[in-house]
């Protein structure tokens, strides 16, 4: 049994180290593109994407190392089956029943960090990105700026366009800027080139405008006022600080015991990622049975939809909870118990196939 938990270790440790690595770089692909596509348009400055992608990778390891050791447990099993290794396994007196203590003790094992992931590091991981957002929404609204996109300032009271920048990100050529009064007058400033002064003593941010127009008027009337200007310093309102929202997902554990039903359902929610994680080792090895030499499609399939099926009644018991539909007493907890009986019922069968099911559970709990 040693030599056999051995190599199912280390069949396991290589699947897992693949499922793993495959879902990141899709996720993190996805996610890239996304900080990427919000770089180029000027709503986020370049040097906090880093930031950003290491604390939503790591908020999303709750999510990827449950489903990767699911998948990992699957592979290795399945690959026995099919290659007839688990029938001489059979064979050789070992039962169902005893492959459940290292695939078990296994995800027991990974419960440990996983319960780390979701009790504290997720929960800060998802503050650290609040706080990251709401510093660079209280930046100058220069910060951030793209040659070639239009942008808004000032709350929208402006709306601001310039063609090149240069690779300080200071200097500009072709700017172009529309304001809006409460008026309803228009304000429209041009100027072939310009630049970004902050005054180091108050810290406001200047666009200066250099051999340019300002035209004023209303739009649609033709009593439009033209000046030329040699420099033309225009104050650029900082966004005032405001702190977002903060979602039970992003406050410590200890502290949802005080946010009501919405505290309670993120608590057993946290409590379920671990727990989770444990269970669906188990039932790996029930659903990676397969007739040797056969297909692995039905039974990933197969697998992978239960895995959907739990996930998802977990998130709707969550969600009962917090709108006050389903008590806390049973809260989350009636989908572990109903995952823990599926998982009974296919290992009996698996342990007694030519049974019948009452006869086979009564005999596989009676050992």
């Amino acid at each position: 049994m040693k030599v056999i938990r051995k190599s199912l270790f280390k069949e396991f440790l290589v699947n897992f180290i693949g499922t793993i690595t495959v879902l990141t770089l899709v996720l993190s692909s996805t996610r890239i593109i996304r900080y990427l596509a919000s770089v180029a348009q000027g709503e986020l400055p370049g040097d906090a994407v880093a930031g950003l992608m290491m604390l939503k990778l790591l908020w999303a390891q709750t999510i990827i190392i449950p489903v990767a050791l699911f998948l990992a447990a699957l592979l290795a099993l399945g690959r026995w089956y099919r290659d007839s290794e688990m029938t001489a396994i059979y064979a050789a007196g070992v039962s169902p029943r005893q492959m459940l203590w290292p695939v078990g003790l296994t995800g027991l094992a990974a419960t440990m960090p996983v319960a780390l992931l979701s009790f504290y590091l997720a929960p800060w991981a998802e503050e650290q990105t609040l706080k990251i957002e709401e510093r660079i929404e209280s930046q100058p609204a220069l910060t951030g700026i793209s040659s070639g996109v239009f942008r808004p300032l000032d709350e929208g009271r402006r709306i601001f366009y310039v063609q090149q920048l240069s690779d300080d990100r200071s200097k500009m050529e072709n700017v172009f800027i529309r304001g809006l009064g409460e008026d309803q007058s228009e304000t429209i400033l041009a100027a072939p080139t310009g630049r970004i002064e902050i005054d180091q003593a108050s810290g406001d941010q200047f666009l200066v405008l250099e051999n340019g127009y300002r035209y004023d008027g209303a739009a649609g009337e033709l009593d439009f006022k033209s000046t030329r200007f040699y420099e033309y310093a225009l104050l650029i309102r900082q966004t005032q600080l405001k702190q977002k929202y903060r979602k039970v997902e992003a406050l410590p554990t200890l502290a949802l015991l005080d946010k009501g039903r919405a505290g309670i359902a993120e608590l057993q929610w946290r409590i379920a990622v671990p727990l989770s994680t444990f269970l669906l080792m188990l039932l790996a090895v029930p659903l990676s049975y397969s007739a040797p030499r056969s297909g692995r499609a039905g039974r990933l399939a197969v697998a992978m939809l239960v895995y959907l099926l739990y996930t998802n009644m977990l998130k709707v018991s969550a969600s009962w909870v917090e709108d006050d539909k389903l008590s806390p007493w049973i809260g989350l907890w009636w989908v572990h118990l109903l995952v823990a009986l599926l998982f009974l019922q296919m290992m009996v069968s698996l342990s007694n196939p030519m049974v019948s099911w009452s006869r086979r559970l009564l005999r596989w709990v009676g050992r």
